[in-house]
C-alpha cells in the first residue's frame, strides 16, 4: 500500500506512516540502498524483519526528498549519519513509522492491540500510575504503554527503567489527544508532552 500518510507535527518537524503489504523483494526494488548500510540489511534474516527495515528507509527516503544512512550510537538511538535531523523509528503489524525533526530529539512509537497485554501491567505501571490505570481498559493500557517507548526512544539513555523513570500522569480520552509524562534522567527531571492518535487496532504516541 505505501504511504499512509506524512503529517507536519510542527514547522520543523514531521510524522510519516506506511503500511507494508508488499513482500520484501518489491520493497527492495523501490530504494537504492546506501553503501553504509548494505552490510546491516545484508544481515536481516526475517522476510519480516527485511519488511520493515526497508520500509522504513523507503519512507524516509519520501520525507527527506533523498537517501540517508541510518546509524546508531552507543545508546542504540538511531540517528541520519551526517546531518543534523534527528530520528526516530517505530514498527509494529503491518505499519512502520517515521518521525523527524529538525534540530531536537524526538520519540514515537506505535503498537498493534493486543489482548493480553493486562497481564504483564505490572512491569510497567508504577505506583503512581496504579492508583488510576484501569486495568480493563486494553486501549489505555496500551497508550500507556507506547507513550513510555515513545519517551525512551526520546530520551536516547539505554540505562532508563521504563517503570522507575518514566510516568505517565492522569489523562481521559481513548481515541486521540494529548498529555504528559514525567522522565525522571538522572538527577535531573523532565516533563514531556505526547499525542496520541489510535486507529484500527493500533495506537500511536509520539513526543511534542
Amino acid at each position: 500500500m505505501g504511504i499512509v500518510s506524512i503529517k507536519t507535527v510542527s514547522p520543523v518537524s514531521q510524522l510519516g506512516r506506511w503500511r507494508m503489504t508488499e513482500p520484501w523483494e518489491e520493497l527492495r526494488e523501490m530504494i537504492e540502498i546506501p553503501a553504509g548500510e548494505a552490510k546491516a540489511f545484508e544481515s536481516v534474516i526475517k522476510n519480516k524483519r527485511k519488511r520493515e527495515w526497508l520500509a522504513c528507509r523507503i519512507l524516509l527516503k519520501e520525507m527527506l526528498g533523498r537517501n540517508a544512512v541510518i546509524a546508531y550510537d552507543a545508546e542504540r538511538k538511531p540517528h541520519l549519519a551526517g546531518l543534523k535531523i534527528q530520528i526516530s523509528m517505530s514498527h509494529s503489524g503491518e505499519y512502520v513509522c517515521v518521525y523527524l525533526h529538525e534540530h531536537a530529539p524526538v520519540g514515537v512509537d506505535i503498537q498493534q492491540l493486543k489482548p493480553s497485554i493486562s497481564k504483564g501491567a505490572f512491569y510497567f505501571l508504577n505506583e503512581a500510575e496504579m492508583q488510576w490505570a484501569d486495568l480493563e481498559n486494553n486501549v489505555r493500557l496500551h497508550l500507556i504503554w507506547s507513550a513510555k517507548e515513545s519517551v525512551f526512544k526520546y530520551a536516547g539513555d539505554a540505562s532508563i527503567d521504563l517503570k522507575k523513570h518514566i510516568t505517565i500522569n492522569h489523562f481521559s480520552g481513548n481515541q486521540n489527544g494529548f498529555f504528559e509524562v514525567n522522565l525522571q534522567k538522572g538527577d535531573n527531571q523532565e516533563v514531556v508532552r505526547l499525542q496520541f492518535d489510535t486507529f484500527e487496532d493500533y495506537v500511536l504516541t509520539w513526543t511534542l
